[in-house]
């Protein structure tokens, strides 16, 4: 077993929009807080296994395919590629071909060369209910399945590097802000850096869909965004300190493609309940103007996803593209498996098979009730296989 770790600062090179929200339209060049690509290398038996977690919304396949290649050609063996993004909505667009081109480059320049270590792993998983920052956005809906996670690797029983997950949009700041910042959890990993200075410390969002911080937090400033990051990293601490049971590492990849059926739903049929609220009603509108997209050009509906399972032990992290609600927690097996969105690429909000109301978020799903159940069925097998 070999293992490194590399973080690098990702920060724009020139003035870009930001991606996040509708009204983030003009470039920006303000960097408040340092943006990272935070990357564990692992290997065994002849095959490298890389995760890259990003200070960015979304991690788009086409990144993935191309550090995957890039790597491969110059390492010379297979390679495994796993990208996602922390979902911070005040990061430059990964849209825009030059600054995804940039963090491309700067990924294989500090990569290629990497000189990976021989250690004997162990690694432990713990997970536990946390709602203080995230709780259901939707004013009518509930739920039960926001949880802080961490996935430990240690050498000689010694903490060398953890994954830390946690499911809730880092929306802790308004759509105009005029800077770019890492938001509540790159304040938490920064926090954690500081007091365990040696370790390795990745942030991975887990299914957030319908969970943000819009019920926790008392005002959109940096001020509660730092809140917010203290609190998201004392709860990482407290989960560290947990006694865990630890295994030895073997690693392992899976993927699992899934065929997308679509119900498209016509936005001039819909009644808007009485009880939404005006911030609500607000945000609806966005979401009658995808549906009416959706409607007039159904060709451009993607008709396959896949899903990623990455090994480490008897542990699993099922990685999806979607922004999946929370729902979609219940499928994995507590204790051995977490759900990782925002990885592989980036698509649109998916509800649970449950969830019966009409929001936002809801009006950009347009996939049929049998595909969202098979969703659910695909991340549990991913998990106990």
């Amino acid at each position: 077993m070999k293992i490194q770790t590399v973080k690098l600062n990702i920060n724009p090179r020139q003035p870009i929009r930001a991606a996040g929200f509708a009204q983030q339209v003009e470039p920006l060049d303000t960097v408040r807080d340092p943006l990272y690509a935070r990357v564990l290398v692992l290997e065994q038996n002849g095959c490298r296994y890389v995760h890259a977690a990003l200070d960015s919304l979304q991690a788009p396949i086409a990144l993935v395919n191309e550090v995957r290649e890039r790597l491969e050609q110059a390492w010379g063996f297979p390679t495994r590629v796993i990208i996602s993004g922390t979902h911070t909505h005040f990061a430059p667009d990964m849209r825009v071909e030059s600054y995804r081109n940039q963090v491309r480059d700067q990924l294989c320049e500090a990569l290629i060369p990497l000189t990976l270590r021989e250690a004997e792993l162990t690694c432990s998983y713990v997970r536990e209910p946390f709602t203080q920052i995230g709780q259901s956005r939707i004013s009518h809906w509930t739920t039960d399945q926001i949880f802080a996670h961490a996935l430990c690797f240690y050498e000689n029983d010694k903490r060398i590097a953890s994954l830390l997950i946690y499911n809730c949009h880092p929306t802790s700041l308004n759509g105009d802000t005029p800077f770019f910042t890492s938001e509540y959890p790159g304040y938490a990993m920064r926090q954690l850096d500081a007091k365990y200075p040696g370790e390795f410390f990745s942030f991975l969002q887990s299914a957030a869909g319908d969970v943000s911080t819009r019920f926790t937090r008392k005002e959109q400033t940096t001020a509660q965004m730092e809140h917010f990051g203290a609190v998201m990293a004392e709860e990482f601490e407290r989960l560290l300190a947990q006694p865990a049971e630890k295994y030895p590492v073997e690693l392992g990849y899976d993927e699992r493609a899934i065929a997308l059926k679509h119900e498209l739903k016509d936005p001039a049929d819909l009644v808007i309940p009485d009880y939404y609220s005006e911030r609500e009603r607000i945000t609806l509108q966005y979401g009658i103007e995808r549906s009416r997209e959706n409607l007039a050009h159904p060709e451009k509906l993607r008709h396959q996803t896949t899903f990623t399972a990455l090994k480490i032990g008897p542990f699993r992290l099922i990685f999806s593209e979607f922004e999946l609600f929370s729902e979609y927690n219940t499928a994995t097996i507590p204790g051995q498996s977490a759900l990782i969105c925002y990885s592989q690429g980036y698509s649109h909000y998916v509800a649970g098979p449950s969830f019966d109301g009409m929001t936002y978020e809801s009006l950009q799903d347009t996939l049929s009730a049998d595909t969202r159940r098979e969703f659910l069925d695909v991340i549990h097998s991913l998990s106990q296989d």
